[in-house]
């Protein structure tokens, strides 16, 4: 008995004591969307891998959300990123939020998906 009672309270000591899990928030894809831009003009090193993981996380969520959107089938990962650096650089207030909400925000208002409508009829 003594033994099962220190193995529940070792476990619940590990379950209560683990950090959870944080997802990236706006300030974290500002950052990346910083690189990018100063990639963009500098070519520094340094800011490569920030810039490719923004790059890569703008790329992500837009493909995993594409039915949400209508661009055009031309649309390369470095026009999504200008169209998400252009909504953060607009709403630096909305950093708090998550990080995929955001990148959803910017390219939902950009291009917003067609929704088509029944046709009214004349009652």
């Amino acid at each position: 008995m003594k033994r099962l009672s220190g193995i529940l309270l070792l476990l619940s000591l590990l379950i209560l004591g683990c950090q959870t899990a944080w997802a990236m928030n706006g300030e974290d894809l500002a950052d990346g969307m910083k690189s990018y831009v100063k990639a963009e003009k500098d070519y520094t090193p340094a800011d490569f891998f920030m810039a490719g993981n923004y790059l890569g996380y703008i790329q992500g969520v837009a493909e995993a959300t594409t039915a949400d959107y209508s661009f055009p089938n031309t649309l390369t990962p470095d026009d999504l990123c200008r169209v998400v650096t252009r909504y953060l650089e607009k709403h630096p207030d909305k950093w708090k939020e998550p990080a995929s909400n955001l990148v959803r925000q910017a390219l939902a208002q950009a291009s917003p998906k067609y929704v088509i409508r029944p046709p009214k009829y004349a009652d």
